[in-house]
């Protein structure tokens, strides 16, 4: 009797373990999935309230606008909010990211990305549900950078040889660049803000034949672990176009 209750037990914990395991892992899955929510959350908050999501003037020329702690005038630029990726490529010659938002949800062509830790991408086509990301990690993917703290600009170009490195472009050789130093998006573009996170001088060189620095630089965004992606959008970007189709080609 005693050994038929021993074996029952036996076999009640071979099958009630792994259910109590299945149950604390589904348990874990949506509480960590909660906690991610909660900490992209406060990501888009801190990020709407930059000093780079503004334009700040000394005057009062705008009315529709707001001041901050130094009383200056202060007129928003961008909004911030968030996707998830449920596609990607890293190892292609031409690699997109396709995320779960869409035109329904206020996604447009020409939208900045950006993960946790800085540039990814900027859309490039949208449908109602879903959008299409032209990566770094694509030759069509040019970002006006600047060099810190040199502020001299330059263009970030992949290579297409490694998903964790990029080039920095156009630097003469006289600039002084160091490993270690910082590049971010110069602001030149009605698509990034200033001051974004790009990347860091990981090598640089000078060139027998280029009056041009070459420079290697380690991407700030991790490509093969990034989940979650930052959209940007750019309220005036309508009035900025408008304007600059009214240039004339000299």
């Amino acid at each position: 009797m005693k050994y038929t209750s021993f074996a029952l037990h036996r076999v009640c914990q071979t099958i009630v373990a792994p259910i109590n395991e299945a149950w604390y892992n589904v348990i874990r899955h949506f509480s960590l999935e909660a906690e991610n929510e909660q900490l992209v959350q406060q990501n888009i908050t801190l990020l709407n309230e930059r000093d780079n999501a503004f334009t700040f003037k000394d005057d009062s020329v705008y009315t529709a606008v707001e001041c901050d702690s130094n009383q200056r005038v202060k007129m928003r630029l961008y909004d911030y909010s968030y996707a998830n990726i449920v596609y990607k490529t890293t190892e292609k010659t031409h690699n997109y990211i396709i995320i779960d938002k869409g035109r329904a949800d206020g996604v447009t062509i020409d939208m900045a990305v950006l993960s946790a830790g800085g540039v990814c991408g900027v859309v490039s086509d949208v449908t109602e549900h879903f959008a299409s990301i032209i990566s770094l990690l694509h030759p069509d993917a040019r970002i006006s950078a600047k060099l810190l703290p040199s502020n001299q600009i330059g263009t970030v170009l992949w290579d297409g040889i490694s998903a964790r490195y990029a080039q920095l472009y156009d630097i003469p050789q006289h600039v002084p660049v160091n490993v270690g130093d910082s590049i971010v998006t110069s602001g030149y573009s009605n698509i990034f803000p200033k001051d974004i996170l790009v990347g860091i001088v990981e090598d640089v060189h000078e060139t027998d034949h280029s009056s041009f620095l070459t420079i290697k630089v380690r991407l700030a965004t991790n490509f093969n672990n990034v989940n979650t992606v930052y959209l940007i959008r750019n309220i005036y970007t309508s009035e900025m176009d408008e304007l600059k189709n009214n240039f004339k080609d000299e």
